[in-house]
């Protein structure tokens, strides 16, 4: 494939009944509008319910599993229990979602346990600060410390970047940072659902809001507001989207359309195309946000897809527009 050539892979059959349900369950449950200005940045009941700050004790049946501290914010090591088949297995820098208010949930680690298995590689997932206590600034110095520790290792060459949502926005601005700063950067970047513009004024969000059960456009912007801590919400670094793609990891991108990320994720898109920048993009149809995190069929496949590509063992198949 020629640099700069998209790829995109849609999913064409009738959505699985179980991705139905759960869209039918969370626009019956209200969690969309419950989000908007009663928050205030307390956790919402279903974070409450979902979230999981260490990984679940029963996981350490399947991986290895430690934690470590790193300018004073837990950072978790997940790993195979058998050794990999590969001589040299990949490690994945890891960057949950939350809207930059949120820690890890049981999703997550689901996910993650997963992945490892699948792929053999190791992966580190800091719990990095969060809104409103804390702001982007204070999240860059643990990565930029995190960063270094990891390569003093590892050979750059042989790490991933991979994030959801808020955590795949701060993978891409994290990326431009060490590209600007002069460090190596990572083999691949890997953006789940990513959150590229905490300003979200993208007018072809509202075309797509009314198709989107979960995320809340209002909510979303006093999360960015607070993680921004007064900057300008246009920095690369918080809003990746006005940033320069050129000089970056290779890149790869998933997304579903009944997610109003969706707009901001095709109109990386066409910036890409516009640079001749190599963007691998996948795109689902009728698939929510995150939807990769889950284990219904359309899940599984993304999550096979991330493995593939994890591995290094091919480019995932391409279907038909």
């Amino acid at each position: 494939m020629s640099h700069g050539e998209k790829v995109i892979f849609r999913h064409i059959e009738t959505p699985s009944m179980r991705s139905m349900l759960l869209e039918r369950m969370l626009w019956a449950s209200g969690l969309k509008s419950s989000q908007d200005e009663t928050q205030n940045f307390k956790r919402r009941d279903y974070s409450k319910s979902i979230s999981s700050p260490n990984p679940p004790e029963y996981l350490k049946l399947r991986i290895n599993i430690r934690k470590e501290t790193v300018e004073g914010f837990p950072v978790f090591y997940l790993s195979p229990r058998a050794k990999p088949a590969d001589k040299q297995p990949k490690t994945i820098l890891y960057l949950h979602g939350g809207s930059y208010l949120f820690t890890f949930t049981r999703q997550h680690w689901g996910f993650l346990t997963r992945l490892v298995e699948a792929t053999g590689s190791t992966i580190i997932a800091p719990d990095y600060p969060l809104a409103p206590k804390h702001s982007y600034a204070h999240a860059y110095l643990l990565l930029t410390a995190l960063y270094e520790l990891i390569t003093a290792d590892i050979d750059p060459g042989n790490l991933l970047f991979m994030g959801d949502s808020a955590g795949g926005g701060l993978a891409l601005g994290f990326s431009m940072f060490l590209r600007d700063e002069g460090f190596p950067l990572p083999e691949k970047l890997v953006m789940l659902s990513p959150w590229l513009d905490i300003t979200l004024t993208n007018p072809a969000i509202q075309e797509i809001d009314n198709q989107d059960p979960f995320l809340n456009v209002s909510a979303l912007k006093k999360a960015g507001l607070a993680w921004a801590h007064g900057a300008n919400p246009r920095k690369c670094l918080l809003s990746p989207i006005y940033g320069r793609f050129e000089g970056l990891p290779e890149l790869y991108l998933f997304i579903g359309t009944k997610d109003i990320m969706i707009a901001d994720c095709r109109r990386l898109l066409g910036y890409c195309l516009a640079s001749n920048v190599h963007l691998n993009y996948f795109e689902y149809e009728n698939m929510l946000h995150v939807w990769m995190l889950l284990t219904f069929k359309e899940a599984k496949e993304a999550a096979a897809q991330i493995a593939e590509i994890v591995k290094g063992a091919g480019k995932p198949p391409v279907l038909p527009v």
